[in-house]
């Protein structure tokens, strides 16, 4: 067979200078990007009757046959070694292994898998790669074809081959293919015989086209997505592009279908194709039913249009689909027929607005690279459903397919249960950032422009009947040039009113939205205040690595005040990591640098920015998403009235299918609570509420807060019933203060004060001074001592991913050993009628930091720390935390608190953890992550209380601190250079509790991981600080709400 398709169409002589030019073989020659590939198409099955395609099940149809499963492999380590004959028929590959398709080779034991964020994983030398280290895999597979499929024509169909193949079948040569993301479709009609047949691929690793797809992901490859072969009528639909669109009222819909015929026979052919439109939740009632007769010689192509009176739009938040059934028929009887989904939308730019359905659309979006821990690139339908019901359930509207068109199937479901997709050419040349010529040596290289305009066509065409595609992107970090001018150009030739996008042409032409990535708060701000005339939607922002996205709130308070910012996509969606097991036999995540060092460098655990875990367990990080990101907004307007503003976010939605309720508690009591009936809001649209406070009878010492909640009515697909939308929390302010003894007793107390140490002691308890460091030694309650080490200052926390990026640990590496470094200048004690005072003075003499605390002990016990901390040279650096550590015996093993939870907070993420009394065990107050780090921390704590069976120790806030409790030494989170660390095994319980308790510590940042620090006003700056708590000791059974109401 001749290579009757090549993709790239050029003289004969520029393709032989071209073959000088670049390397003999194809995958180093950008010139050609397939050969005998048939040309990109929508995506659609047809099938032999009405019933099947309405089923819309391939495996059931007689025309396909699935090659997922197993099939025969060898692995070459690199290109000369590869099997030059093993396509052929009689080829022995008894001694082969078997491999599983879809998947990756490196994940099924050959190779390793590369992880990288911007460099390529070999020298940059575009379009040529090292064969040395050019890994090939060959396959083989065996199919039965059945005897009528002689009649028609048989198609073989690669959902993804990453990087490059050659394909062979029945020992014939049938093409060449590259490009990863998109379908490689072979016509082998003239091969296929009845019975045993034979099909082999030879696929490399890398290619010229792993230039163009450089992605912040594993480097791994192989048959990633599903392999099928299929047959098709002589005479069928080739291609058909769906137009549903509304007119300037927004509420009628106009269809427009455009079909493309194809006839092999030889003879001309007379045909009926008739397209119907139903309306499925309608029990399928017809909207549109025609039927035009056709003759067609070889390619022949007809459209059907109507205009519909009133239709119900498509959008994330109402996914209204209408079924397309198309056949194509001869004397009556079905050839071929489909189904497809159609909704109605219209995306617009008008003043300076992104619009659809007339509309301005906010979307409060994630980046999402298709990822499993364990197939990596290769996923289920379980698993991207799984993605959506998550999205939906965390108030996520919009998913980018970051870097890359998806599987085909994540768009209908993304059709089917509303999701926005910003759909993206596979264009990623960030590792050219290392080349002298820099990005622009290939995005201006008109031998590079077929690519260019190859990958953003076949995802056009592909992907374009889909409705929960808004727009189109052409590719991420490849820097700029001529050849993403052309790209814009082409794909404006479309009849599609999808905004075309791309991040680094920024305000230019060739992007119709400005798609920033990391842009600062201040930044966008400044660029709203500047009157644009595009708006501005972040790419990808509050970068989510590790313990992270903070000052999400700040993003979107300044999103709210603007009307051209409409919203972002976070970066990412789960964490690109891989199962491994330990000697032990424990599971963790692997990162960069876990799997062999094989040719290439790796960049750790750069690859774990989720939302989400690898296994879709949530991480932290995700409940304050949720809760910026809910589409109901609650203001307070006049708390001393109980008057709150109630305004509904959604775009397209009411509050039909919400429940509002409410309830006021005290010491987490509830006082009253209600429902909120009559809340029907339009979107948009606000309302105030009144809430009767008066009738609270204040108590001293509490705290008494409103909360309000929004549950979904009745279920809808993947969101269950009086699932928890929005809320939002109030503290009243009727807050009465305690007296300043409140609660005190006046018991027998006395001190000693001797050479070495200040002892202080009553009936039941001794509390040691120790003279020579100053500090808290012991802390000893009828026969046991609380602390097994002192009550100490401490100003370090274990470094975040952020932390790391912005080089906070060689920055504030002052302050890591500040606490313990402190001497100790002086320790006096007094008494009174019923307390011992003890003062202690200590300095940091390398940071001249001087802390003045003093302690005051009452007869029962308890310790009332007063600590004032002066940090006066300015020119230090910034503080990580202010504030004590001591350390319990580890079976101190449970916590109670009453503050923000139940999850961790931080100073700049802590709007999704609401006040409440909260407790578990210390262990699980701290999260995994997939490198070991800060974690466990809760923010305007009023009190915490740790304890066993049988006692415990509280600390009440004076008024309040930020806290944490570890089962394990605090110092086990922290970084440790050169060390390759993971939080599942190496974080684990000890016999030791240490208890922080913070003044505050810094926010944890996320704005990027590569240099950004926390905002400014959630820094701890030098200056002076005070911070005071109650220490008291208790015996289990006593209210610890009374309790906290103790005041010495």
């Amino acid at each position: 067979m001749k290579n009757k398709r090549i993709l790239i169409f050029l003289p004969i002589l520029f393709f032989i200078t071209s073959c000088e030019q670049y390397g003999k073989y194809e995958w180093e020659n950008p010139t050609i990007i397939g050969i005998n590939k048939l040309p990109p198409r929508a995506h659609f099955i047809t099938y032999e009757s009405e019933s099947l395609a309405l089923k819309n099940d391939p495996a059931k149809s007689k025309n396909f046959i699935s090659l997922n499963g197993q099939w025969k492999f060898n692995f070459s380590k690199n290109f000369k070694d590869r099997p030059e004959d093993f396509y052929e028929m009689g080829y022995n590959d008894n001694d082969w292994n078997q491999i599983t398709v879809p998947g990756s080779w490196e994940l099924q034991g050959w190779s390793y898998p590369i992880y990288l964020d911007e460099e390529y994983p070999f020298p940059v030398d575009p379009p040529f790669i090292p064969h040395k280290i050019n890994t090939v895999g060959s396959y083989r597979r065996k199919i039965s074809i059945p005897q009528e499929w002689l009649k028609k024509d048989v198609f073989l169909k690669f959902g993804s081959i990453r990087s490059a193949c050659y394909v062979w079948f029945n020992g014939k040569y049938i093409g060449y293919s590259q490009g990863s993301k998109t379908p490689s479709e072979f016509d082998v009609t003239e091969f296929i015989q009845a019975g045993e047949n034979h099909v082999a691929v030879q696929v490399y690793r890398f290619s010229d086209g792993s230039y163009l797809e450089g992605q912040d992901t594993w480097r791994i490859s192989g048959l990633e997505r599903d392999v099928s072969l299929y047959a098709r009528e002589k005479t069928r639909i080739n291609d058909f592009t769906i137009h549903s669109t509304l007119d300037e009222t927004y509420q009628k819909g106009i269809f427009r279908i455009e079909i493309d015929l194809l006839n092999h026979l030889q003879s001309q052919s007379e045909i009926s194709v008739r397209a119907k439109l139903t309306d499925p939740l309608r029990r399928n009632r017809t909207i549109f039913d025609s039927t035009k007769s056709v003759v067609i010689d070889s390619l022949s192509n007809m459209s059907f249009q109507h205009n519909i009176r009133r239709v119900k739009p498509w959008s994330a938040e109402n996914p209204y689909l209408y079924k397309l059934q198309l056949y194509l028929m001869k004397e009556n009887k079905i050839i071929e027929t489909l189904t497809h989904q159609v909704g109605f939308k219209i995306t617009e730019i008008k003043d300076g607005k992104f619009l659809l359905n007339g509309i301005p659309l906010t979307l409060r979006g994630v980046n999402r690279h298709e990822w499993d821990p364990k197939k990596g690139r290769s996923i289920s339908e379980d698993s991207m459903i799984e993605d959506i019901k998550l999205m939906k359930q965390n108030n996520i509207n919009a998913v980018r397919a970051s870097h890359y068109p998806n599987h085909e199937r994540w768009y209908e479901l993304c059709n089917q249960y509303g999701l926005y997709v910003v759909d993206e050419a596979n264009i990623e040349s960030h590792g050219m950032g290392s080349h002298p010529k820099s990005y622009g040596f290939i995005a201006n290289d008109p031998a590079w422009t077929a690519q260019w305009i190859d990958r953003g066509n076949r995802m056009y065409e592909r992907d374009k009947n889909q409705p929960s595609i808004i727009m189109w992107s052409m590719g991420n970090e490849a820097g700029d040039g001529q050849n993403f001018k052309k790209l814009y150009n082409f794909l404006k030739t479309k009849k599609d009113t999808r905004p075309v996008v791309y991040e680094p042409a920024k305000d230019k032409q060739h992007t119709d939205i400005v798609f920033p990535m990391y842009k600062s708060v201040n930044s966008i701000n400044q660029y709203a205040e500047s009157q644009p005339g595009k708006p501005l939607i972040l790419c990808e922002y509050a970068h989510a690595m590790g313990n992270s996205v903070g000052n999400l709130v700040d993003y979107w308070d300044t999103i709210n005040r603007h009307e051209s910012l409409q919203g972002g996509f976070i970066w990412d969606w789960a964490d690109q990591v891989l199962t491994k097991t330990d000697s032990n036999g424990k599971e963790y995540w692997g990162y960069g640098g876990d799997f062999g060092i094989e040719y290439a460098e790796n960049d750790s655990n750069f690859c774990a920015n989720g939302l989400v875990a690898a296994d879709r367990s949530l991480n932290p990080h995700i409940f304050e998403v949720k809760k910026i990101y809910q589409p109901i907004s609650f203001k307070p307007i006049d708390l001393d009235r109980g008057i709150i503003d109630i305004t509904n976010n959604y775009n397209f939605s009411n509050f039909d299918n919400l429940d509002f309720t409410w309830y006021i508690k005290g010491d987490d009591k509830t006082i009253s609570s209600g429902k909120l009936n009559s809340l029907k809001l339009e979107p948009e649209g606000s309302k105030e509420i009144f809430f009767n406070t008066s009738n609270i009878v204040v108590r001293p010492g509490v705290r008494y807060y409103l909360t309000i909640e929004a549950k979904t009515r009745n279920a809808k697909p993947l969101v269950s019933k009086k699932h928890l939308v929005a809320w939002e929390q109030f503290e009243l302010p009727i807050y009465i203060p305690l007296a300043s003894k409140a609660n005190s007793t006046v018991s027998s107390i006395n001190y000693v004060d001797s050479v070495t140490k200040i002892e202080v002691q009553g009936v039941d308890f001794n509390i040691v001074f120790d003279k020579s460091s100053g500090l808290l030694e012991k802390y000893i309650i009828g026969t046991t001592n609380y602390l097994i080490k002192p009550l100490a200052p401490y100003f370090w926390r274990a470094p975040n991913d952020n932390d790391l990026g912005n080089k906070m640990p060689k920055r504030t590496n002052i302050w890591k050993e500040a606490g313990s470094r402190m001497k100790s200048l002086d320790l006096n004690v007094i008494k009174t009628e019923s307390l011992v005072t003890v003062f202690s003075v200590h300095i940091d003499s390398l940071t001249g930091t001087i802390l003045n605390t003093e302690y005051n002990i009452d007869g029962d016990g308890a310790v009332k720390v007063d600590r004032k901390i002066e940090i006066k040279n300015n020119n230090l650096p910034e503080i990580p935390r202010i504030g004590v550590k001591l350390s319990l015996d580890g079976s101190f093993g449970k916590v109670k608190w009453f503050g923000r939870g139940p999850h961790e907070s931080y100073w700049d993420r802590k709007q999704s953890a609401a006040i409440g009394i909260y407790s578990g065990s210390v262990w699980e107050q701290s999260f995994q992550y997939v490198r070991p780090q800060e974690t466990g921390n809760k923010t305007d704590i009023f009190w915490m209380a740790v304890y066993n069976n049988d006692k415990g120790l509280m600390a009440v806030g004076l008024p309040r601190f930020d806290g944490s409790v570890h089962q394990y030494p605090y110092e086990d989170l922290d970084y440790y250079p050169g060390s390759q660390r993971h939080g599942k095994i190496d974080i684990t319980p000890k016999d030791q509790i240490d208890w922080l308790i913070d003044y505050k510590q810094m926010g944890v940042g996320g704005d990027n991981s590569w240099g950004a620090r926390p905002m400014k006003k959630y820094t701890l700056n030098p200056g002076v600080y005070e911070h005071s708590f109650l220490l008291i000791p208790f015996q289990i059974g006593i209210n610890l709400s009374n309790l906290s109401k103790k005041r010495i």
